[in-house]
């Protein structure tokens, strides 16, 4: 019986520590409990707000520049809610590290302290490359509008590409801000530019090689013929009436029958009106005779 009243003796002791630590702990756990709930609310409201903030600032740029030129600077749907769930996580990470503090989480709340301490960092980082985002759409609206005023062909091509180039440039910069390491990154980079711009030169050396061959052909042409003379270029004989910076233009019995000017160093080319005049002059001098 000693034993049992023992032991009846030392449990309903531990009980009553647990019971009055748990009475101690009461208002510290009621402090953060209060905590997480005020900055829940906060965290709402906030999300709220900056989701309002976007979309009168997307309204704005609309009545004060129009569409198509505020187009570039509006935010969609998609940013609106992307920016405000972060507002929103925000909010609750530094409420959740406060309430690991008051309830007394040390190893917990060391963590979270690391985590909010590298945060401006990462929002560093992630400004970098939404600014870059906003000058690339800028420069690609520019860059299109420019070339397509000087009516050159390709401008949302070369739009894209500059576009493309600031983005990457951003994104490299904001990546090395957040605290990685970006040296593979830029290599690939460089080494994809480079293939991109070999290829480009490929193919337009490809390209261009005929249009080469005329310009030389035409460069030979100009110095030893001119408009009015007989001329025979291949199997075409006829009367030289232009001569283009890339071809040469007879006018033969079927009509005007245009001729690469590459095709004068690749067929035989005869000057008739020359051979004619030579012919009559040799035939007044026997005259004479």
């Amino acid at each position: 019986m000693d034993e049992v009243s023992q032991w009846v003796q030392s449990v309903s002791s531990a009980t009553s520590r647990l019971v009055e630590q748990f009475v101690e702990f009461l208002p510290t756990l009621f402090g953060a409990a209060l905590v997480l709930l005020v900055g829940w609310l906060a965290a709402r409201m906030l999300r709220s707000a900056v989701r309002r903030l976007l979309r009168w600032s997307n309204g704005f740029f609309d009545r004060r520049m129009g569409l198509e030129r505020a187009r570039a600077l509006r935010f969609s749907p998609a940013i609106v809610q992307l920016l405000g769930n972060i507002t929103f996580w925000l909010i609750i990470l530094f409420t959740v590290t406060l309430a690991t503090r008051i309830l007394g989480l040390e190893a917990f709340s060391a963590w979270l302290d690391r985590v909010v301490a590298y945060l401006p960092t990462l929002l560093a980082g992630g400004l970098i490359i939404l600014a870059g985002w906003v000058i690339s759409t800028l420069a690609r609206d520019l860059t299109a509008a420019t070339i397509t005023s000087a009516r050159l062909a390709h401008a949302e091509v070369f739009a894209r590409g500059v576009q493309g180039a600031i983005l990457v440039m951003a994104l490299v910069l904001g990546i090395n801000q957040i605290g990685i390491d970006v040296t593979l990154l830029i290599a690939l980079i460089a080494i994809l530019a480079a293939a991109i711009a070999g290829a480009m030169a490929l193919a337009f050396a490809l390209g261009a090689r005929s249009l080469v061959g005329n310009l030389i052909g035409s460069h030979y042409l100009q110095q030893h013929y001119e408009p009015g003379q007989m001329a025979r270029i291949g199997d075409v004989e006829g009367e030289i009436i232009e001569l283009t910076p890339v071809g040469v233009v007879l006018a033969t019995g079927r009509g005007r029958v245009t001729i690469p000017a590459k095709v004068f160093h690749e067929a035989p080319t005869t000057l008739l009106a020359e051979a004619k005049g030579a012919d009559i002059k040799s035939a007044g001098a026997k005259r004479d005779d």
